[in-house]
């Protein structure tokens, strides 16, 4: 089973992994790292290594990231371009709670991470023009 590892700017990931906790309970395999304000990019880039470390068991870990390019996502990525990590690590971005639920609930399967996304995708509606249109 892949681990997972949540990143994200300030409380986000945390606030993630608690929702997931709520519908799945107690989880293996699954870490939570923020960026805080002003913190240093090496310290967080250590951290991120020891948090993926943590979450894999030897099949890798999937990161789901707050936001593209940002801080926490451009850090990820370097990842992909050292021997150690970059067979280890599958990053998705634009993390949303429908995305991640969607995975932790299957990851013991072959998931295509396409569906990950569209799941994520999905997920987002304009709810008043959904109830307006009925």
């Amino acid at each position: 089973m892949k681990g997972i590892l949540l990143i994200g700017h300030a409380t986000i990931s945390q606030g993630v992994l608690e929702a997931l906790e709520l519908f799945c309970g107690n989880l293996e395999q699954v870490e939570a790292l923020s960026l805080e304000l002003e913190q240093d990019i090496q310290e967080f880039s250590q951290k991120l290594k020891a948090a993926v470390d943590a979450a894999d068991t030897g099949q890798g870990v999937v990161v789901f990231c707050d936001l593209a390019f940002g801080t926490p996502s451009n850090v990820a990525a370097q990842l992909l371009n050292t021997k150690e990590y970059k067979d280890r690590v599958q990053i998705i971005t634009g993390m949303n709670l429908p995305m991640v639920l969607e995975y932790t609930q299957s990851r013991t399967a072959e998931l295509d991470f396409s569906e990950v996304v569209q799941v994520g995708k999905e997920g987002i509606i304009d709810l008043n023009e959904r109830i307006n249109n009925k």
